[in-house]
């Protein structure tokens, strides 16, 4: 599958690259996380291979502590699992897709900052911090 790899630069920030450790879960399916999540899921869909995809790691940790009580944050290797990123039609990463009540209310592409995903988020639910 090839896929595009896309990098928003905001506010003349230089790309760079960290790793972070996230907190690991197993589901017997993706439609079980769906299904048994009990807020609305943001699914982050990357490679490895993806500098954006890299980028937005401790973003989406900030995000994940800022908005807690909000939402869940869950990563999804296109490379690892092909079916579900052909499912949604991913075709560009990062993809994000914002599921409520197991089905999807939100798509973008791109790397955003910190604020912009909060604000995006907030927006898609209709809350605030």
């Amino acid at each position: 599958m090839m896929m595009k790899c896309l990098l928003i630069c905001q506010m003349g920030m230089p790309y760079l690259a960290i790793k972070v450790e996230a907190k690991k879960q197993s589901f017997s399916s993706f439609d079980d996380l769906l299904a048994n999540s009990d807020k609305p899921v943001l699914v982050d869909f990357y490679a490895t291979w993806c500098g954006p995809c890299q980028f937005m790691a401790p973003v989406l940790n900030e995000v994940s502590v800022s908005l807690k009580d909000k939402i869940q944050v869950v990563k999804i290797d296109t490379e690892k699992y092909p079916s579900i990123a052909d499912q949604y039609k991913i075709e560009a990463l990062p993809t994000f897709i914002i599921f409520r009540d197991g089905k999807p209310c939100d798509r973008f592409e791109g790397a955003l900052t910190a604020d912009q995903l909060i604000q995006r988020i907030e927006t898609t639910l209709n809350v605030k911090q």
